[in-house]
């Protein structure tokens, strides 16, 4: 199977851990397919990164994947509703070059908009079914917005199957029009050579960490969907109330100034840490290293930070939305309404109690469990559309 993937977000030299999901898909996918990744770059980013000395190949070979990097205009925060049209036009002669060479069998969008816009585009030219992977605020959050809307529900009712990864975003998919037969749940997997349980003590030594205190641990982006804020008032509340906790904040974003002023002003001091982005093998030790992780996101999917934690050994306590139930142990995990800095406190400082908790019921499943099950829906929407043209053909013939 020869499979094209468009995505906004994949490693590369300006942002090394970007996208790491999306990257070990088509590393899973490239083990039986062939796969040609392209990974457009925001203009915008491109300019902020060269400040720093940082250049872009267009073009690299990853683990025998070729990728693409093109470059993406477009004006940024304003009239979204056209970005379908312009990240068609910055990545349109990329995808022609792709398809002078490569005849796909599948177009693969890693968003539903814009990306799925011009992966749609791009299936039309090449003659085969498209598939938009959803990511989670594409279909819980950006509909929000009615023009936005029509764009997200133009492009899933024209993609030939939409994959997800929770039950919940079924749902939500199926709310803005999707027929359930086209709608697919699809698990992200995880590096079981990276991501297992091992000694804390040890983990908190190669981290740099003292052995003894809670750790409470954050991974992601700081942006405001992430509730970061509340879990620095959260957690400035479990300080008065005694206990010794040192919040690793691991990541970093537009916020990241804002959360330190607040941090500051909560009276939490040095006992909360600005680890910056990381790669995986490093994440891995903060994950063995923290008592708890704590996600208090305003909206999910499922987490890829909470199946590396459970992979870890590491139980969470998170907001109480998207798929994040969907993985939850009842006997391990704990879930909270977000946006509540004290029910959140209350939450955590229960969990730190429990002792003598069980052996987790269920674990992620790897990479490879995850391209197998995007191979199958590969294979079903190649299937229905050659079924389809065999009719029109007959038809024709008559």
């Amino acid at each position: 199977m020869r499979i094209l993937f468009i995505t906004p977000t994949f490693p590369n030299l300006l942002d090394p851990i970007r996208g790491i999901p999306n990257y070990q898909t088509a590393r899973a996918l490239a083990r039986n397919h062939q796969v040609v990744v392209i990974a457009h770059l925001s203009w915008l980013d491109e300019v902020r990164r060269r400040k720093h000395g940082k250049n872009l190949e267009r073009l690299k070979n990853v683990d025998g994947i070729e990728v693409h990097h093109p470059r993406y205009y477009y004006p940024p925060g304003t009239i979204r509703i056209a970005y379908g049209w312009f990240l068609w036009r910055s990545i349109r002669s990329t995808v022609m070059g792709v398809l002078g060479r490569f005849q796909p069998d599948v177009v693969l969008a890693g968003w539903v908009h814009p990306e799925g816009d011009s992966a749609l585009r791009a299936a039309a030219l090449a003659k085969v079914p498209c598939v938009v992977w959803s990511g989670g605020s594409d279909v819980l959050v950006l509909p929000r917005d009615p023009a936005r809307r029509r764009c997200i529900v133009d492009v899933l009712g024209r993609s030939d199957a939409v994959v997800c990864v929770s039950e919940h975003m079924r749902k939500a998919i199926s709310d803005l029009g999707v027929p359930d037969g086209d709608i697919h749940v699809v698990r992200n997997g995880l590096d079981g050579s990276c991501f297992y349980p091992a000694d804390r003590s040890i983990a908190r030594q190669r981290l740099g960490l003292p052995s003894e205190g809670t750790v409470l641990l954050w991974v992601g982006r700081m942006v405001p969907v992430k509730g970061v804020d509340v879990l620095i008032d959260a957690c400035g509340a479990l300080t008065i109330g005694g206990l010794d906790i040192r919040l690793c904040l691991v990541g970093d974003g537009p916020l990241r100034r804002a959360l330190a002023a607040r941090a500051a002003q909560v009276g939490l001091g040095r006992r909360v840490m600005f680890i910056g982005d990381v790669f995986q093998e490093t994440l891995a030790d903060w994950y063995r290293a923290a008592d708890l992780t704590v996600l208090p996101s305003y909206s999910e999917g499922v987490p890829n930070v909470l199946c590396e934690s459970i992979s870890c050994g590491t139980p969470f306590v998170a907001s109480n939305v998207g798929g994040i139930p969907e993985i939850a142990d009842s006997q391990l995990d704990r879930l909270v309404a977000p946006g509540d800095a004290l029910g959140l406190a209350g939450v955590i400082r229960e969990r730190l109690l429990l002792e003598n908790a069980p052996a987790r019921a269920r674990l992620p499943g790897t990479w490879e469990d995850h391209a197998l099950n995007m191979e199958a829906v590969f294979a079903q929407v190649i299937a229905t559309r050659a079924q389809a043209q065999a009719v029109d053909g007959a038809r024709h013939n008559r």
